[in-house]
């Protein structure tokens, strides 16, 4: 059994201070469930890896790759090539390694992932899946002090917000001779805080004027996505399998609610008194509108001993808005390149098992949808992973499932122009067990 230890965190330091010696301070620790990026504070925050572990150990090719006992949820065009009842979970573990300019702070998580059942109705014909993914995540946690030159006042400013969305949804798909299409549609649900907070105190003035503007943004919509997917059979049980992912432009509901609020803090006694509500609304609608995304993969492989592919996803931004409004932050486009693959040495050993232990490794490179100070915010990473075959029969290679690890590695953004660079590390452990449902025994 493997054991994840969740640390203790502090963080996070604030993007930017564009005023006169201004100094980033730390606030009190933050949730040990989350992880902490100063990025989540525009659009919907971090976007999920939605991809299995076994894929994430490939660089994450996932639009071409198609298994018959492995359930590869981000396209959903790849269920049809499904020969067993198929279901995977897994968990996640996260550090992140902030660091702007010479400040460096971490924080650790440790989270539940997916989790999917995926029934083969018709072989090689027809199959659903049920399953639940991460849709994104946001954590922020800091503050900045400022001293104005001119009269010695102080501005203590704090920035904070919280806040997760989901996707839980149904997956078809159906085809024959080699050619499928496939649809996940369900629905997508959550909510992100945001909240700012500016404390003024005057050289003359024993009291901190403080104002409070917060704002809690509830989702719940339609989501879909489709997939297409091609394998063809070449000699020596080789194969080519070519696939493609799309969602168009789609709109999920919001209620709002917001508030801006001022008050006075006498100096040692604790909570303000709000004096005056600027504004405050409630139960506002709108519509939030997410961006198309694209993604296109190519996959060589023979069997179950190897395959190798590359991948790329595309999204277009510039059409993210909220209640109408375009927002500061968000860039015009986004885009991932990936390859990886994965060998087995044996795929039939019973008493050498790391000979039948399936081995992964891949790289990724691309721009996040975050666009700050003229900067684009750029990633990459490196993966490695691993499978451990769990046997129904010990004397056959059926498999009755399987425990994959992955390890990813990287760097996201640049502390150039004072902005933030992270550098993390994921660890995914997921579990998969194959069965027979829906399948016609032969009589004896």
């Amino acid at each position: 059994m493997y054991k994840h230890k969740a640390l203790a965190l502090s963080i996070l330091t604030t993007l930017a201070v564009s005023s006169a010696r201004a100094q980033t301070t730390y606030t009190n620790e933050p949730k040990s469930d989350r992880i902490n990026s100063p990025y989540t504070r525009f659009g919907i925050g971090n976007l999920s890896d939605n991809r299995s572990a076994a894929l994430r150990g490939m660089g994450g090719i996932a639009n071409g790759y198609a298994k018959e006992y492995t359930i590869n949820a981000y396209n959903p065009a790849s269920y049809t090539y499904l020969l067993r009842t198929t279901f995977e979970f897994a968990f996640d573990a996260q550090s992140n390694n902030v660091r702007i300019g010479d400040d460096r702070t971490r924080s650790n998580t440790v989270t539940i992932g997916h989790f999917n059942l995926a029934m083969p109705l018709k072989k090689q014909n027809l199959a659903i899946n049920i399953g639940y993914m991460p849709f994104s995540k946001v954590y922020y946690n800091s503050q900045d002090s400022l001293t104005i030159p001119a009269t010695g006042d102080k501005i203590l400013q704090k920035y904070n917000g919280e806040g997760n969305l989901n996707f839980g949804y149904l997956g078809i798909s159906g085809g024959a001779k080699g050619f499928s299409i496939g649809v996940n549609g369900g629905y997508v649900f959550g909510n992100i805080r945001n909240s700012s907070y500016i404390n003024f105190l005057g050289t003359d003035s024993l009291s901190t004027r403080v104002s409070d503007y917060s704002q809690k943004d509830i989702y719940g919509g339609l989501f879909f996505k489709a997939g297409l997917m091609y394998k063809a059979s070449l000699k020596n049980n080789q194969y080519i399998s070519i696939g493609a992912t799309g969602t168009l432009s789609q709109r999920i509901n919001i209620t709002r609610d917001q508030y801006y609020v001022a008050g006075t803090q006498p100096p040692y006694s604790g909570a303000p008194v709000v004096t005056d509500t600027v504004s405050a609304v409630y139960g506002q609608k709108g519509k939030m509108e997410l961006p198309s995304e694209f993604g296109f993969g190519v996959h060589y492989g023979k069997g179950a001993s190897y395959d190798f592919g590359i991948d790329l996803v595309y999204a277009d931004w510039s059409n993210f808005k909220r209640f109408g409004t375009t927002e500061s932050g968000i860039g015009q486009n986004a885009y991932r390149v990936a390859l990886g693959g994965e060998i087995t040495p044996n795929t039939k050993a019973t008493k050498q098992y790391l000979s039948a232990m399936t081995y992964r490794l891949g790289a990724y490179m691309g721009k996040d949808y975050v666009y700050l100070n003229n900067t684009a915010i750029n990633y990459y990473g490196l993966t490695l992973g691993t499978q451990l075959p769990l046997r129904s029969n010990l004397n056959t290679d059926e498999q009755g499932g399987a425990l994959n690890l992955s390890l990813d590695m990287g760097n996201r953004g640049t502390i150039n122009n004072g902005m933030a660079s992270e550098f993390f590390v994921k660890f995914t452990v997921g579990l998969r067990i194959n069965a027979h449902w829906f399948q016609r025994r032969p009589y004896q």
